[in-house]
């Protein structure tokens, strides 16, 4: 068996909460997953939605978009 380590993630804040919203085994995946957030924002997230997170493995923030600052 072979076991793939995830490594990257994009994390949702709302209403001051961190949620995952998905992972991924490439960076390029992960940007991609988080363009598409980023530019459709006001359609997919509840209110109190206040940014987007691209973190590695280590939760070390690769890009973050907060769309209200």
């Amino acid at each position: 068996m072979i076991f793939q380590k995830l490594q990257y993630q994009i994390l949702l804040s709302v209403n001051g909460e961190e949620r995952l919203d998905s992972h991924h085994l490439t960076l390029q995946d992960a940007q991609q997953r988080f363009e598409y957030l980023k530019d459709n924002w006001q359609d997919l997230f509840p209110d109190g939605f206040s940014a987007i997170e691209l973190v590695d493995q280590y939760f070390d923030q690769i890009d973050q978009f907060e769309p209200l600052t």
